[in-house]
């Protein structure tokens, strides 16, 4: 069984029967190791920074998207993590206008569908990650009916709501958004069964192993490219393929990354 391959385009309509609600898993390392090849021309605090900057375009736009019902975001570190998302959570402009001293800061209508996982450290590395999140995810799919999970990484700048919905309207019980290099995978999508018992293969050449891993279930896996999926930021060279509006948003908040435009 071999992989379709799709270009960017529109969105396909579903197939009857789909699985209504989706919950999103982002793994999500700390904030002072993470970006490690970019130590050349990023200093810890701006790597740091560049983290929970793309983290929280990721899951903003995860939140925004219609048919994502909520995001499971597992990490090492809670508490930036916590720092991280703050935006997507507390409503800044009310709190302000309102917050006493001792009141509690205001929540967006989305804090509600997030939820921030301890990876615990007897679990490590990305696959055990995402595996906690499907677990979190799928935790009352016996009450509340069955999930299609998708996994996002935390690092995609140019990611839109547009591409989201693309993604999950492939009629396929796994997809696979690969990235530029047509290599690896910077997002899942898997339905029931297949959200159950798939193994997850994250790292060199994922692409060919999620598949790989589909053939072994008999399922059908379709791979999708899309300007928004594609491009991850690990490296100077992945900076300089990122579309002008994101180089934009991200320099505002990691500005020596500029310095690199081309």
């Amino acid at each position: 069984m071999g992989d379709l391959v799709l270009p960017d385009g529109g969105a396909r309509p579903g197939a009857p029967g789909r699985p209504a609600r989706v919950v999103a898993v982002v793994p999500l390392r700390d904030g002072s190791s993470g970006k490690s090849r970019l130590a050349h021309v990023l200093d810890p605090a701006s790597r740091s920074r560049l983290v929970a900057v793309l983290a929280r375009h990721v899951v903003g736009t995860l939140l925004a998207s219609d048919r994502v019902e909520r995001v499971v975001v597992v990490t090492s570190d809670p508490r930036f993590t916590w720092r991280a998302l703050r935006d997507v959570v507390v409503d800044e402009s009310a709190d302000a206008a309102h917050a006493g001293p001792d009141d509690l800061p205001l929540l967006t209508a989305d804090a509600d569908r997030l939820r921030i996982v301890l990876q615990p450290a007897d679990r490590p590395g990305l696959d055990a990650a995402v595996d906690l999140g499907r677990e979190i995810a799928s935790e009352d799919a016996a009450t509340q009916g069955p999930v299609r999970l998708l996994v996002a990484h935390a690092d995609l700048p140019a990611l839109r709501t547009a591409d989201v919905a693309a993604l999950l309207a492939e009629d396929a019980p796994v997809v696979v958004a690969t990235d530029r290099r047509g290599a690896g995978t910077n997002l899942l999508a898997l339905e029931p069964p297949a959200s159950a018992g798939f193994r997850f293969r994250f790292g060199p050449d994922s692409r060919a192993a999620h598949v790989a891993e589909a053939e072994r279930l008999g399922l059908r896996a379709v791979v999708v490219r899309r300007p928004g999926t594609a491009v991850d930021l690990d490296t100077v060279e992945d900076w300089g393929e990122l579309p002008a509006d994101a180089r934009a948003a991200v320099g505002l908040h990691v500005p020596a990354l500029r310095d690199h435009d081309a």
